[in-house]
């Protein structure tokens, strides 16, 4: 029988050049933008059933986003890696 997979190359962490590798910033904000999406689409789903059993379970994988979500955010807090959007002004609003 042949092996399905090969066997992946030696490599060495410390050799990719810094622009190259993503910071741990971008990977957990990256990894929230996928969280909301994720948490849109099982909103949908269960909006979208039909079947009491189908829509329970995706209210189940919600929950489990939720769940990882906070423990994101909370991990996000404390190491300061949370993206804060700029304020939005409407025209002709006074800021002070």
């Amino acid at each position: 029988m042949r092996d399905v997979t090969y066997s992946k190359p030696r490599s060495e962490p410390n050799t990719v050049p810094l622009g190259v590798k993503l910071t741990d910033n971008e990977i957990t904000n990256g990894l929230a933008f996928k969280l909301v999406t994720s948490s849109q689409h099982c909103a949908k789903g269960k909006a979208d059933a039909v079947r009491n059993d189908a829509g329970k379970m995706w209210i189940e994988f919600f929950l489990e986003w939720a769940m990882f979500g906070g423990t994101l955010k909370t991990i996000m807090r404390k190491r300061g890696w949370i993206k804060v959007p700029p304020y939005y002004f409407p025209p002709g609003f006074m800021n002070k």
